[in-house]
């Protein structure tokens, strides 16, 4: 299969970067606009996400009511999102009505209510989403471990926010957060079956008079993270303990991002197969559950080594032993070169999985203009994979992997010590 090129890549209107690509055959249009900021940029925690979503709760045009009653008389997809890089809408529609898509696009990007009745609505459901995901265990593990990573830096809250903070925020904070954002700029990106000469023309009227004036952006605190390198927490758990261990690795356009993710691959982060797991649950039966990252959050940030364990509290510290001496392992010698291509053959194999659908195509093309990076062209990331071998795989764990430099966060059932969640 050869590379899809969209049209006219660096198109600008005002800050925003349009583009359009043909995927013949797919029968739908997935138009997309991320603008930059998100929760990396957060004011206040949880406000990303309350404004990403409120995008499809209303216009100046139209309530939430009939957007919602046209979307579902046209089998229209409208979707609000929020990441740690940017917050923006999604419109997925047949191809007959792309037009359509990119109509509404525009005003709910452009012209959005941000009425006080629906976002009280989503600001309390968004506090019952917190609060159920405050009943697990291994999620409330996971943010005391982000917390001690992250610490001063924004993402070092979760997504939703506090209790606090949520009670705190106004529809006014979401618009001015979301004209910020506007004039910091973004990205906006339609795949699918359309015609591309077309789609640009009204991509730029339809855009034309977004802000041409970006603003100072001000950039978050560094993560430093918590001082201690080993934290533990009372939990809700009845008997396992949750473990997270890790620290910062590379950002997302780093040169090593292959190798590293390769990498992730051989110490298991495909699941059950891997160093860590084969060790852990395999062959010594110390944990019920493991997953590993070498990229976690990988961004405009560092991304993170970040290894899971579901494990019983006597067990900690073994298993914990065993991810420092599979750490280590990787840092004595070259992965064997049959060891690296069994790993390369399975990263080909899941190429094809990469480029499916239209929605998948605009995915690639924002994640292209938002980092500079050609991600969307197929020979580009399939000679990232080829390129791999065992010594630069082998060099690039040196450079960015350190078990001594790994931070601990233990979530304890209740009588099992700890120091209390994290302020």
């Amino acid at each position: 299969m050869t590379d899809r090129e969209p049209l006219r890549l660096d198109l600008w209107s005002g800050r925003l970067r349009l583009t359009a690509m043909r995927v013949p055959d797919s029968g739908v249009v997935a138009a997309r606009a991320w603008l930059r900021g998100g929760a990396r940029v957060d004011p206040s925690p949880g406000l990303a996400l309350l404004c990403g979503r409120m995008l499809v709760e209303g216009s100046a045009r139209r309530t939430w009511r009939e957007i919602a009653e046209q979307a579902e008389a046209r089998g229209v997809s409208l979707n609000g999102l929020a990441s740690a890089e940017v917050h923006g809408l999604s419109v997925d529609a047949l191809a007959d009505d792309g037009d359509l898509a990119l109509e509404w696009l525009a005003e709910l990007m452009l012209e959005p209510g941000f009425d006080r009745a629906r976002f009280e609505l989503l600001r309390d459901q968004t506090l019952g989403e917190l609060l159920s995901l405050a009943d697990r265990p291994e999620v409330v593990t996971g943010w005391a471990f982000r917390d001690q990573l992250y610490r001063p830096h924004p993402l070092a809250s979760p997504s939703q926010g506090t209790s606090e903070s949520l009670a705190a925020l106004t529809p006014e904070a979401c618009k001015r957060f979301h004209g910020d954002a506007l004039a910091r700029g973004g990205v906006v990106a339609v795949a699918g079956d359309i015609d591309e000469d077309a789609v640009l023309a009204d991509l730029e009227r339809l855009f034309g008079g977004s802000p041409a004036d970006a603003i100072r952006t001000v950039d978050p605190p560094a993560p430093r993270g918590r001082r201690k390198k080993r934290i533990e927490i009372v939990t809700g758990s009845r008997e396992q303990a949750h473990v997270y261990a890790g620290h910062f690795t590379v950002e997302r356009r780093h040169p090593d991002l292959p190798e590293l993710r390769a990498l992730g691959i051989l110490l298991g982060s495909d699941g059950m197969a891997g160093l860590i797991p084969n060790r852990i649950r395999e062959q010594e039966g110390l944990a019920y559950a493991t997953h590993v990252d070498l990229l976690a959050g990988a961004g405009t940030d560092p991304g993170a080594l970040s290894v899971y364990l579901g494990t019983h509290p006597d067990r900690v510290a073994r298993a914990l032993e065993l991810v420092r001496d599979s750490l280590r392992h990787v840092l004595e010698r070259p992965p064997e070169a049959a060891v690296l291509e069994e790993c390369k053959t399975g990263m080909f194999g899941r190429e094809p999985f990469v480029a499916e659908t239209a929605g998948q195509w605009a995915g690639l093309l924002v994640d292209a203009l938002l980092f500079d990076l050609p991600s969307y062209r197929r020979s580009f990331r399939l000679e990232r994979i080829e390129r791999l071998t065992p010594r630069g795989v082998f060099e690039a764990a040196r450079r960015h992997i350190d078990p001594d430099r790994m931070r601990v966060t233990v979530g304890l059932p209740e009588g099992n010590g700890g120091e209390g969640s994290p302020g």
